[in-house]
């Protein structure tokens, strides 16, 4: 065991594991094992333990050839536990890998936190070669894309405005390489038993293969899976403007 800044006795193989997570931010939510080697300092056997260990607890998955990690489902409930949406979560979820089997995008969701901003608490990258993804925990400005807009415009006192009024009359905000370049997103607001909005459920994919005919379905998709969530919330109104 080794001591930490404060002189208390801390736990080496926590302290690596730390160390592993640690390398997942919003800039690089997927990493290479080469990478993780490279960050952390770790010998190939002793991160590959601690790759194995946290993958078999659901903190972090593995996918692709050649391999890379990112955070995982129990990461996401830690997250969402922290800012208090854990039982959100385990609503949203089975709505969330529905629409994911739907459309073959990137689902995410997505909750106003304490500062007024947007932030990740459950994604499901794409199957596609081609994707975007952002990360559970990656957190951004409500004005900033779809999946911040379609919340913005719903709260109470909202700007009017004809981007957000636009959002209030189809219930959806659909966003055309706002934050990633060549990236489409679609987003719809969710609403608690209140009527007050709770989140946003979004999707993510290219341009190239979100056409005109592919992206109308997505769009239905993504309504249908909002007011499927606020249901399981206790509303059941519609997102458009009344």
């Amino acid at each position: 065991m080794g001591n930490n800044k404060k002189g208390a006795k801390t736990v080496r193989s926590i302290e690596r594991a730390i160390s592993v997570l640690e390398c997942f931010d919003q800039l690089t939510p997927l990493v290479s094992v080469t990478e993780l080697q490279k960050r952390t300092g770790l010998s190939r056997p002793t991160l590959y333990r601690i790759l194995e260990t946290l993958e078999s607890r659901d903190v972090i998955r593995s996918l692709g050839e050649p391999q890379r990690f990112e955070l995982g489902h129990a990461a996401s409930r830690l997250a969402a536990n922290w800012i208090g949406q854990d039982d959100f979560l385990r609503s949203a979820n089975p709505v969330l890998k529905r629409l994911w089997h739907e459309t073959n995008e990137t689902v995410a969701l997505y909750v106003e936190n304490s500062t007024g901003q947007k932030v990740c608490i459950q994604e499901f990258q794409s199957r596609k070669a081609l994707t975007f993804t952002r990360g559970i925990g990656f957190t951004e400005e409500l004005a900033i894309g779809a999946s911040g807009k379609v919340m913005l415009a719903y709260k109470q006192g909202a700007a009017k405005n004809p981007e957000l009024d636009n959002v209030r009359r189809w219930g959806v905000s659909v966003s055309e390489g706002e934050i990633l370049e060549g990236a489409v997103a679609i987003a719809a607001p969710v609403f608690d038993r209140a009527r007050n909005v709770k989140g946003s459920v979004c999707i993510f994919g290219p341009q190239a293969r979100l056409d005109e005919e592919r992206r109308e379905y997505c769009i239905e998709r993504v309504r249908a899976a909002s007011a499927d969530i606020s249901a399981t919330l206790g509303c059941l109104v519609a997102t458009a403007a009344e």
